[in-house]
């Protein structure tokens, strides 16, 4: 009975597997996610910070002076009696003349029962008092100065001191001293180079040439002829520094009515007028000083850093920069209304209705990008091209139709690009310095970024 029995089969019913399905759906998003990440531009953040920047190149320059060689009319042992680069009056004694060499030690004798004076104690400390305040130990330049100024005064002291031995070895008759005084007041040195007599407008490029420049030291032990030079008086406090230039420099130059010259041996700044001229093939500067020629009066050739169109603001890469078309309406326009207290525009706007035209007005809150006298700039992407706007009275109207580029950045302190506008004081290949505390502008520790290219105007960016 068994063996008549028929087994019927079942089809299983089909389950959808849950886990796989959702597991494949976070693959397929991981895979996109991944793809686009290596294939989409990042958007990368920079913070402004304040900055300086200036074109400036290091030169040699040559000094020009009004500078008098002086001669003596009698042969001898030159004994001096004033320091380098020390003033004279006219009618001062500079020198003397010893035929013989027989008051050298006389002149030179150290008269013991003669004491520092309180003038020269004063001047003293007051140098000193003067070093103390201005000290810093990261510049060994006042260091410097101190030695030169205490061995100044010293020398000072020494020249007092053999002027009084002279006035008294000229109470005897038989003394064989000749002394000469300055035919006119000045600055006297103790060198001479061959370039005295030499102008501004007559040196050329071989003038610049150091291997070929030689200075000559005046004060010498040995005996001198009669018409040697024993030492030479700059007249004028006015005086002149020369600059050969390349044709790079030149026309970074060329359209600057002044420059800073910073003297590298001290750190002395000066911003003066220059004269920029070529002759020939080659390129000169000239700038003009009425201070601190005694300063420099040992020195030929001189050694300063040239700084022009220096600026200093924020300082930005030359990527994050992108301009921007806005359009320009008279200021009177604008108004306040809305829902808001902000100020906007009010736009005519004109629709038809079963062939009927009807005219309502529209207010728009803007931001004003910049503005002048007469003008405010507003963006372009909320308004269309010839919209027409209304003033405080109706009848009073303005088409929307002249537009100005400006260059700005996209700041994105909020999370999303908002363009701001920039004044450019400075730029160079990789950045530039712009203006800061403008309106509606950059300030210190703004996010911008990093390439305007990799960001859309109020995208968000997180």
């Amino acid at each position: 009975m068994g063996s008549d029995k028929k087994v019927a089969k079942f089809r299983r019913a089909r389950t959808i597997n849950i886990g796989f399905i959702t597991f494949f759906i976070i693959f397929v998003y991981v895979i996109v996610n991944i793809y686009m990440y290596f294939t989409t531009e990042h958007l990368t953040i920079y913070e402004v910070k304040e900055g300086s920047a200036a074109d400036d190149f290091v030169l040699d320059g040559l000094i020009f002076r009004d500078e008098k060689i002086v001669s003596t009319d009698t042969a001898g042992y030159i004994n001096y009696y004033h320091r380098d680069g020390e003033r004279v009056a006219k009618n001062s004694v500079v020198y003397s003349v010893d035929e013989g060499n027989a008051y050298a030690e006389e002149l030179a004798a150290d008269n013991t029962s003669t004491s520092i004076s309180s003038d020269d104690s004063l001047a003293i400390k007051s140098e000193i008092t003067d070093f103390q305040k201005d000290y810093n130990s990261g510049d060994f330049t006042y260091v410097y100065q101190l030695k030169e100024e205490l061995k100044n005064s010293s020398m000072q002291i020494y020249n007092d001191s053999m002027l009084t031995n002279l006035k008294t070895l000229m109470k005897d008759k038989t003394a064989s001293l000749k002394v000469a005084k300055s035919d006119t007041s000045g600055v006297v040195c103790y060198y001479t180079d061959g370039y005295e007599n030499l102008s501004a407008d007559a040196a050329t490029s071989a003038t610049f040439d150091k291997s070929t420049y030689q200075k000559t030291q005046l004060r010498t032990n040995k005996l001198q002829d009669k018409g040697n030079a024993v030492y030479k008086i700059i007249t004028n406090d006015n005086w002149s520094i020369l600059y050969l230039l390349d044709e790079e420099q030149y026309n970074k130059i060329k359209d600057n009515e002044k420059v800073t010259i910073i003297f590298t041996s001290d750190g002395l700044k000066q911003t003066l007028p220059v004269k920029i001229f070529q002759k020939g093939n080659d390129y000169y500067a000239q700038v003009t000083l009425t201070r601190y020629m005694p300063r420099y009066i040992n020195q030929r050739f001189i050694s300063t850093e040239i700084v022009i169109n220096s600026a200093e603001g924020l300082k930005i890469p030359i990527t994050s920069i992108v301009e921007k078309k806005f359009y320009q309406v008279p200021l009177s326009y604008f108004r306040k209304g809305g829902d808001s207290n902000k100020e906007g525009l009010t736009r005519v706007v004109t629709s038809s209705s079963d062939g009927n035209e009807k005219t309502t007005h529209e207010f728009i809150a803007t931001d004003i990008y910049y503005q002048d006298e007469k003008y405010a700039y507003v963006d372009t992407n909320l308004f269309g091209t010839r919209d027409m706007i209304i003033g405080e009275d109706e009848k009073d109207t303005f088409i929307l139709d002249k537009t100005e580029t400006f260059k700005g950045v996209f700041n994105v302190n909020k999370g999303y690009a908002v363009f701001r506008q920039i004044e450019i004081l400075y730029q160079n290949e990789e950045y530039c310095i712009v203006k800061k505390n403008t309106v509606n502008g950059l300030s210190v520790y703004d996010h911008i970024a990093l390439d305007s290219s990799t960001a859309t105007e109020q995208a968000l960016i997180y």
